[in-house]
């Protein structure tokens, strides 16, 4: 369901081109991408299964409100990689891709991503979910321009660390701003699409800020705000 009346309406008024970002989990993919990822590395023998209870502990917790996102914890999820190879990596993401997140795709947010695109704008998908996840996912949708968590890689392997700070709340809206400055866009022409609350300043940074399948926090701004939701 739509609560805007279709995607057209959605960029009515828009000046081309434009910028137009999107966040990936829960938005562009129904669901966790980490928990996704470490449930199919370790069907695929990658990961150990106290890994993988760990990381199930880990967002259960998450998801009470009991623990935090830190750079720790992004970067212990990073240590998913540790030992492989560049294209080792890249071969799995082809796979996880196609295999898992395919299916979960959103799509009147996909949608609306292959409208953007269509329509000559710069879209670029801003992550926190790790790297080489973003990097095949905007393959396979056709985007060029994309920040994930940073994982390190020496000599062609990844090491399990990290090389920089994730594009996480003010990180993330630091890192639009600078999209949009970089192709000179006016902040009211450009686009913005998240379904966290974490998201709320991303959204409010840009003239066109839409909400799809909103977690509560966020859908009551957005109802307030009158922002279009995307179900």
């Amino acid at each position: 369901m739509n609560d805007s009346s279709d995607n057209e309406s959605l960029r009515a008024g828009a000046n081309l081109p434009a910028v137009a970002i999107f966040d990936l989990d829960g938005t562009l993919v129904v669901g966790r991408t980490t928990v996704l990822l470490v449930k199919f590395l370790r069907e695929a023998g990658i990961v150990s299964r106290a890994f993988l209870v760990g990381t199930g502990l880990w967002f259960l917790g998450y998801k009470l409100g009991l623990v935090k996102v830190s750079e720790r914890s992004r970067e212990k999820g990073a240590g998913v990689f540790k030992g492989l190879s560049e294209a080792e990596v890249d071969e799995l993401m082809a796979r996880f891709t196609d295999e898992v997140l395919e299916s979960r795709f959103h799509p009147a947010a996909t949608s609306a991503l292959a409208e953007h695109l269509a329509e000559g704008d710069h879209v670029v998908v801003v992550s926190a979910a790790l790297e080489p996840v973003v990097k095949m996912l905007c393959r396979r949708l056709g985007v060029d321009e994309f920040v994930g968590t940073p994982c390190e890689v020496v000599d062609g392997r990844y090491t399990g660390g990290l090389t920089g700070p994730s594009p996480h709340a003010d990180e993330k809206v630091r890192l639009a701003a600078a999209f949009m400055s970089r192709w000179g866009a006016d902040p009211s022409d450009c686009w913005a699409y998240a379904d966290h609350g974490t998201d709320e300043a991303v959204l409010r940074s840009v003239g066109h800020p839409v909400a799809v399948n909103p977690r509560p926090g966020l859908l009551k701004a957005a109802q307030q705000a009158g922002w279009p939701i995307l179900r």
